[in-house]
């Protein structure tokens, strides 16, 4: 009977935060008309849109490093081409279909397998992944709230100590996490799984490349916002991981919905609503749309010719 109640709840889960989406952005746009939306998506600049593309291929090309590591980690090393084929074609499918970096587990299954990778080392290559992307997430959301608080306080109506405060406790997390890694070496049992932490060098690793990922990807989306945007790179980042964060909990798809309605509530008194939402859109079809294209050549050809 549970079983059967999770298996309806989930849907009607992800049906209900989409309808709440669209009225949420319904009531931000009852003013605006779509082709005042579609004149502020043309207005883009050319060269803000190579830029942004630019960017893209460089935040794919850091999301390889994800893999390269937990592959170190695992002490299985395989040729570049291959880690950056798998590591690829799962972030895209796993950002436009959902679940983010566990939804890829499938197409990293796909792969990894048929390279001789057992299913326990592709669930540790998984969680590695998965770890990285979260610690990059702690660290980004401590350094902006310690940084700019006062650029995020209205947008989540925290007191100015109390964001410092919040800011400070992440990174102590993340602090806390590297002092762990020195000092553990037995294996972290987990039911009948066993996991080695990390050593302090691919902590750090760990860190660094996922900071310049999420510092990548912001940076595709904030190139594309109006130049006379008042909103700091580091407050915008805050802003666009916590939207970002939003959509990938919800499990809707790509955090479709989600994703924008949490950046037009929190862009929108700095900036007009249609331009955000230019914005936003230009970003959905360079980070997200076309890149699925190449990842659907590439998993159609590699299916192909196996």
């Amino acid at each position: 009977m549970n079983k059967k109640r999770l298996t309806f709840a989930a849907p009607a889960l992800v049906l209900g935060l989409l309808a709440a989406a669209a009225w949420v952005l319904q009531h931000q746009l009852r003013m605006f008309h779509f082709h005042t939306i579609a004149r502020s998506m043309a207005a883009i600049p050319s060269r803000r849109l190579c830029l942004a593309s630019m960017l893209t291929v460089l935040s794919y090309l850091v999301l390889t490093g994800y893999d390269a590591l937990a592959l170190y980690y695992l002490r299985r090393p395989l040729k570049y081409g291959k880690i950056a084929l798998a590591s690829f074609i799962g972030y895209v499918f796993s950002y436009n279909i959902g679940l983010s970096i566990l939804g890829g587990s499938a197409v990293r299954y796909r792969f990894y397998s048929t390279w001789g990778l057992s299913t326990a080392e592709i669930s540790k290559l998984v969680a590695f992944c998965a770890l990285s992307f979260w610690i990059g997430v702690l660290t980004i959301a401590g350094v902006a709230l310690v940084l700019e608080p006062s650029s995020l306080l209205a947008a989540l109506s925290l007191h100015f100590a109390l964001a410092r405060s919040l800011g400070v406790a992440l990174l102590g997390l993340v602090v806390a996490y590297l002092m762990w890694s020195a000092a553990k070496k037995t294996p972290l049992k987990l039911l009948r799984w066993e996991f080695r932490l990390p050593s302090t060098p691919l902590s750090l690793g760990q860190i660094g490349l996922s900071m310049l990922d999420w510092c990548l990807v912001g940076g595709v989306c904030y190139v594309l916002l109006p130049a006379s945007s008042s909103v700091s790179f580091p407050a915008f980042l805050g802003i666009f991981m916590l939207a970002h964060v939003t959509g990938l909990i919800s499990h809707v798809p790509g955090g479709v919905g989600i994703f924008e309605t949490v950046m037009v509530l929190m862009l929108s008194p700095r900036l007009p609503v249609p331009a955000v939402l230019g914005a936003l859109l230009a970003y959905r079809g360079i980070y997200y749309l076309l890149p699925l294209v190449v990842a659907s050549l590439l998993l159609a050809v590699h299916e192909v010719t196996r």
